[in-house]
């Protein structure tokens, strides 16, 4: 068996960079400059995401088998995964009227094994057309399933939403842009077949929690992922982004390094705040009142840069909440932080 250390110094295959290119995370981290890494110089958080993300067997180290693989072909080229299984045994199903059906595929090819590319969609009763949410899971951007908005989907399919809850890769397997780009394909598939499950195309809002707001935020606010795909911003009804990264310059180093693979310029191009101009879709901006101060003010600097830019904003905070106590408390009657978001669609006329 070999030790978690050894991880780092296959980040760069992870990351997939050319096989004879340094890798800027041992660079980074190598305080002594001797080539490699050794406990001391490797961040605790660093060495927990790529544990998560390389040992597949959970046995707390990784063994040769398993870094063999990534070394020879990447991460996600002939490697099973570890998030989430790729025969996941659920059939569709209908529950207090709500049809559920799970695991339609949207993104296929190297990179979307153990259910990256697919999504879950929860459809309300009658025949619609629907107003959809677009709703993309958090975990940081290297963790999360979106299994995690099993309670959530139901919740505003019962108010009359259409839920599409996508899976997207994650870091450090894939860094930036490979999120954001999953966000603007699923986007494309809602927008082509919603209306095969009753789903109104023309009422698509996009939403999340946490990473989810990020990517949310971004996919709002820089135009070149749904461009590629054919459409535009302007396809974007709604978007709220609840407690998102707004400013990845001011993200940790450990994520700077496992997502944007420690380059300056791909940190500026995953920040939401580097795109604010007017005539964007218009946006709700909550963040946590309990939440860092950091998170609460890349917030607050979003919203009065979009104010000051003349676009289309608004700003609530998430009262009596924390960061991680906002999705827990959505799935109840009567959360406050529903309620605002189910004003603001209303008065976007993205409403049942």
């Amino acid at each position: 068996m070999i030790h978690p250390v050894a991880a780092f110094a296959l980040a760069a295959a992870a990351l997939q960079l050319p096989p004879d290119a340094p890798s800027p995370l041992v660079a980074a981290l190598d305080a002594d400059a001797d080539g490699t890494l050794v406990a001391s110089e490797l961040p605790a958080q660093a060495r927990r995401v790529l544990l998560f993300a390389l040992d597949a067997d959970d046995d707390g180290t990784l063994s040769a088998e398993e870094l063999d693989t990534v070394g020879r072909g990447g991460a996600g080229r002939g490697r099973k995964t570890r998030r989430g299984p790729d025969n996941w045994d659920f059939a569709e199903e209908t529950a207090n009227g709500i049809r559920i059906v799970r695991n339609l595929e949207y993104a296929t090819g190297t990179g979307y094994a153990g259910g990256r590319g697919k999504l879950d969609l929860y459809v309300p009763a009658g025949d619609g057309p629907h107003p959809v949410i677009l709703f993309f899971h958090g975990g940081g951007l290297y963790n999360g399933d979106k299994a995690t908005l099993v309670e959530l989907g139901p919740r505003f399919a019962s108010l009359g939403y259409l839920v599409a809850a996508p899976n997207y890769r994650l870091s450090p397997e894939y860094a930036f842009p490979a999120y954001i780009e999953d966000a603007a394909t699923a986007f494309r598939w809602a927008w082509d077949h919603v209306p095969e499950y009753g789903g109104d195309r023309d009422r698509i809002a996009i939403s999340g929690g946490s990473a989810g707001g990020h990517i949310a935020a971004l996919l709002s606010v820089d135009g070149r992922y749904l461009d590629a795909k054919g459409l535009g911003l302007s396809h974007i009804r709604a978007s709220l982004p609840i407690t998102g990264l707004m400013n990845a310059e001011r993200a940790g180093r450990e994520r700077h390094l496992l997502t944007w693979r420690g380059d300056a310029e791909l940190v500026r191009e995953a920040s939401p705040i580097r795109y604010v101009a007017s005539g964007l879709p218009p946006m709700l901006i909550t963040v946590a009142d309990g939440d860092t101060e950091n998170r609460r003010q890349q917030n607050l600097d979003m919203f009065e840069a979009m104010k000051a830019a003349g676009a289309e904003v608004e700003f609530e905070w998430l009262v009596d909440r924390t960061h991680n106590s906002i999705l827990p408390n959505m799935i109840k009657e009567g959360d406050r932080t529903v309620e605002l978001l189910l004003d603001f669609l209303r008065r976007h006329s993205v409403a049942p």
